[in-house]
């Protein structure tokens, strides 16, 4: 199990596509900094987000400093640091997408 971070919304860099195109079912995609800015329904990522194999979350703490948390996809989960960390703890590596 692969746990893929994406820092940056999808218009000013092509690391999502990437990421999601090389995520796997078990694997968990970890939206944060300017990257949760891509789970806002209605963005033009979220539906990729949507549809990918991979579980799709975000970071709480960044969807509020950037003021879109509760513009938040319904199908795609908030977490905290306590849920980033063990998420951490409980995958076998980390990829940075950048």
């Amino acid at each position: 199990m692969l746990l893929h971070t994406v820092n940056k919304a999808a218009e000013h860099s092509s690391a999502l596509r990437l990421c999601l195109r090389f995520a796997e079912t078990a694997d968990t995609v970890l939206l944060l900094e300017d990257g949760v800015l891509a789970a806002v329904a209605g963005h033009p990522a979220c539906e990729s987000l949507l549809a990918a194999r991979a579980r799709v979350v975000a970071l709480r703490p960044d969807l509020e400093h950037r003021g879109v948390a509760r513009k938040l996809h319904p199908a795609i989960a908030a977490i905290d640091y306590r849920d980033f960390v063990a998420l951490c703890c409980a995958c076998d590596k980390v990829q940075s997408w950048v």
